[in-house]
């Protein structure tokens, strides 16, 4: 049920007619009513971006009533998240794409490696179950649900980021010791750029042309086709690709690989 419906705070349009407007629910304001947050009316007037003057302020507090909510006096918890009413997972979706970009896993990887007992080394990062053990046992809401309503669910996504950081870390560390080829001839395009370019009278113009010609090109292939519609042309078999054998990619397999590799030499 909707409650309030304001502009976001991360869109640059944020006072202009255009901006990015998200919809603060019943189930929301209640859940900030309550622990860790217990926002006060002055805190819920801020976050529902009321006016600060008596009469919004009474009408909030009439709307509250409505559905039989009451502030708290003094708000308990007041950060940077109780601004927020977007999703912060478009927040972790950034962190976890910049992490993809900037992030040089490759020397991370490198730096990790001991130059003597990799056996040992190998036996020590292979153990990843226990680090997914962990991750499960921080999404445990018996362990996490005060934490992720005080960070409103960032919480608990960035715990995911930082874990697949760490898997990322692990992986590549496997393939070095299992011989494989560089880590970075292997990065193909798993990565998004995220520049953006103001697009110039000169773009435009060679779009316009490209356009164009390629207009010109479809008409001329229609004339074609037109006239030797009615003859028959002789068609070629198509050459069948050969099947590639299927890449293993399971850490189990390659792991069970790669130590037999350094046992033995």
């Amino acid at each position: 049920m909707p409650f309030a419906q304001v502009a976001s705070l991360l869109d640059p349009n944020m006072k202009s007619s255009k901006a990015l407007k998200y919809q603060i629910h019943y189930e929301e304001v209640k859940r900030r009513l309550e622990a860790p947050e217990k926002m006060s009316l002055r805190s819920l007037a801020a976050y529902t971006r009321v006016s600060r003057g008596p009469a919004s302020r009474k009408a909030l507090l009439e709307a509250l009533s409505s559905f039989g909510l009451s502030p708290s006096t003094t708000t308990a918890v007041s950060s940077s998240f109780s601004k927020l009413t977007e999703d912060t997972a478009a927040l972790c979706k950034d962190v976890k794409e910049f992490a993809s970009q900037y992030m040089d896993y490759d020397n991370v990887a490198k730096q990790l490696l001991p130059e003597t007992n990799q056996v040992q080394h190998w036996s020590k990062i292979i153990e990843t179950n226990y680090l997914e053990e962990m991750r499960k046992s921080f999404h445990d809401p018996v362990n996490s649900r005060t934490f992720n309503n005080a960070t409103h669910g960032f919480g608990a996504g960035m715990i995911d980021v930082a874990f697949e950081m760490i898997d990322r870390v692990i992986d590549k560390q496997i393939r070095i010791l299992s011989g494989e080829v560089d880590p970075k001839e292997n990065q193909g395009g798993d990565t998004r750029v995220r520049k953006r370019r103001a697009r110039t009278k000169s773009d435009v113009k060679a779009k316009t042309r490209c356009a164009k010609v390629k207009k010109e090109e479809s008409q001329g292939d229609k004339k074609t086709k037109a006239k030797t519609g009615n003859r028959k042309r002789s068609k070629e078999p198509e050459a069948v690709p050969e099947a590639q054998p299927e890449i293993e990619s399971s850490v189990l397999t390659l792991v069970s690989v790669g130590y037999e590799t350094i046992s033995s030499g």
